[in-house]
């Protein structure tokens, strides 16, 4: 099957599909866009004349946060027609698909909210602190600091578990940083 014969027959699967639409685009692959953020691409099978896959894909960055993720793909015929395949994705793909692309929005939005904790945490650290050094990657953000004869390094990780370290501090500065903390971490 050529791309063009694919397109068409997305558009025509999209039909028998409840709440799918086709997305087709030149020199891109052909997808079925449904509801939840689900998006199936289908392929032509190179090494199997007149068979196409059907593969459940997960929002992008999702592969970090669940690296174990399953893959939900079927293989159909696509002679027996667009009735006939959309009842496959139905029955076959989509209960564990949509299942497991819950689950992976649900781990996504935790994680945004965890990103969005660690960073107000850091921005609090960063105004007690002046002059000190951010260091932030994508799951942990360190805050070294010096003042006088202190220093210390905050090491906030993406569960929002904080990791501290201070050395010659006097009392009223501790405290200052354990309230900061204490604040911004309930």
């Amino acid at each position: 099957m050529n791309a063009w014969e694919i397109e068409e027959l997305v558009i025509e699967v999209a039909e028998h599909l409840d709440g799918f639409t086709p997305l087709v685009r030149a020199g891109h692959p052909a997808y079925l866009v449904g509801p939840g953020g689900a998006r199936l691409v289908v392929h032509p099978l190179w090494n199997r004349q007149g068979r196409i896959r059907v593969l459940g894909v997960y929002p992008d960055g999702s592969r970090s946060v669940l690296p174990d993720q399953r893959r939900h793909e079927i293989t159909v015929t696509a002679a027996r027609g667009a009735v006939f395949i959309a009842k496959k994705i139905e029955r076959r793909l989509l209960p564990g698909y949509r299942t497991d692309l819950a689950a992976c929005h649900g781990r996504l939005a935790a994680r945004a909210t965890q990103d969005g904790t660690r960073a107000q945490l850091a921005e609090t650290l960063i105004t007690l602190l002046p002059g000190a050094r951010l260091i932030d990657n994508e799951r942990t953000t360190v805050i070294s600091w010096r003042l006088g004869t202190a220093s210390g390094a905050f090491t906030i990780h993406g569960d929002v578990t904080a990791t501290i370290q201070i050395a010659a501090a006097d009392r009223e500065l501790t405290e200052r940083i354990a309230d900061a903390v204490r604040h911004r971490a309930s």
